[in-house]
This record gives structure tokens, sequence and C-alpha cells, in this order.
């Protein structure tokens, strides 16, 4: 409306051949509309500081996204999308990224090892309410040189499908012991599985030792690292393509993984 007022003023002046310079019109303007017209600069929402209560509903930490070009993100799987209205993580604030299957998704500028433990996320709803959520070790630095305490190196592997019960599965060029006596796999759920004999098969949710033979694996989490021979057995260490070979366990939904070695 401002506007159409002014190019109003301006077609209203007298039609003869003295030019009018910007100030000119800008004093003009000034006298018609007193104070300014100024529209105020659009801020970024600013979660407001948590308080003392604990946040209760389930809050998954992802590492590498696959919507935030393998960055962070933090998603709340109980809730709406409209439920969660400003999130923060070690202080800084997330942007909103696409609702997945109807919840909110909260996007980080950095991949998740960046983030210095133990991670504080702070919630805010759209009732108002605000609450934190700390979780992690602190003995879990942050930085891109040390992303995980004891390896110097990482790279992040993108699943090629579901195999075998539905879960993910990742072929990675280069046989296990390529990549040193010790490696840690970190999926986007969070899930964190460490195997201390990169030339054993490893299964299930305590794969440190490697000895727990595929008809107890409860948990589904499969290492295997392409040496040889192929097969199914408990000592056939072999893959077809000749590298690791990795399912993430029942019911993990992780697109990605980060492997960490030296």
């Amino acid at each position: 409306m401002t506007r159409l007022l002014i190019v109003l003023f301006i077609l209203a002046l007298p039609l003869h051949s003295q030019a009018y310079t910007l100030e000119e019109c800008n004093a003009a303007c000034a006298q018609l509309f007193p104070g300014g017209q100024d529209v105020p600069p659009v801020t970024p929402p600013v979660v407001p500081p948590a308080t003392t209560k604990t946040c209760t509903m389930p809050i998954t930490f992802e590492r590498a996204a696959d919507q935030n070009d393998q960055k962070a993100a933090v998603l709340f799987r109980t809730l709406q999308d409209s439920q969660v209205t400003g999130v923060s993580v070690n202080g800084e604030v997330a942007r909103r990224g696409r609702p997945y299957k109807g919840c909110p998704v909260f996007l980080l500028e950095n991949e998740g090892g960046q983030y210095q433990r133990p991670l504080k996320i702070v919630a805010q709803t759209s009732d108002g309410q605000t609450c934190v959520a700390v979780s992690g070790s602190s003995d879990t630095p942050a930085g891109p040189s040390t992303p995980t305490t004891g390896y110097s190196k990482s790279k992040v592997f993108t699943s090629y499908g579901e195999r075998n019960g539905g879960r993910k599965a990742w072929r990675i060029s280069g046989k296990g012991p390529s990549y040193g006596s010790q490696i840690k796999f970190v999926f986007a759920s969070g899930k964190e599985y460490t195997i201390k004999n990169t030339s054993k098969n490893c299964r299930g949710n305590n794969p440190d030792t490697c000895d727990i033979p595929s008809s107890q694996n409860k948990d589904g989490f499969v290492y295997k690292p392409g040496i040889g021979p192929n097969g199914e057995g408990d000592k056939d260490t072999g893959t077809s393509h000749g590298g690791i070979y990795l399912h993430a366990a029942y019911g993990d939904k992780s697109n990605t993984v980060t492997m960490y070695y030296n």
C-alpha cells in the first residue's frame, strides 16, 4: 500500500522540464510519510534456553542424514511435524527439514562426529514448552581430524538396499585388514559397533569378541572382511566383491554408515 501511494505521489508531481533527484524524491516522501516506512528485517527463530525439564519423547540424532548432504539431523519419531517449532544442538539453532513420515526433522550444519559430547538437544514444542535432552559420553571429541577416540580417518558409505531379512546392506571396497587392525562403524541411527579383529567375521550387538555364531545373532549386525573362503559358514570370511560386507541391525533403516579407521 505504501509503495502504491509513493507511485501516485510521483505521478502527481507537476509535469514540467525540472528533473527530480533521488534525494529530492526521498525528501518529499519523508514529508508525506513521517517516521519512515522501512519493513523490519526478518529474524530467524530463536530457541529459548531449556529449563530443568527433561524431554520425554524419543529423539534420534542422525550423524549423516540423506536429506542434509550427509550432515547431522535431529528426528522426533513419535511427534507430528507441527508439534516441534524449534531445535538447537549444543547451542546451534537447527533449520527445519522435510518431515520423515510426518515426523519433524531439523537439520544441522556439520557432520555428527563434529559435535562435542555430551550432546545437549533443546526442543521447543507447539504448546510453548521447552525441554532438554543430554546424551553421549564427554570423552568423544569433536572435530573432523579426530572424529572419534583412537581413529584418524573416516569414510561415509551409502547402503545399496535391503537384504536378508530386510536389513540394510553395504559392499565396501577393500578387505577389512586393509583399514587396520581395528575399525568402528557408526550408523546414521547412532548405533555403534567396534570390530577389534578386522580379519574375522563379527556378528551381533557385542561384536568386539567376534565369536557370536550366526544362529545366535539376535541383533542382526554382520561384518565380513572379504578375505575368503566364500560361503555361509561362521568361519567363511569371503565376499562376492572381495571387500567388506556389512549388515545393519534388524529394524535399523540407516541409509549411511561412517567407518572410522587408521
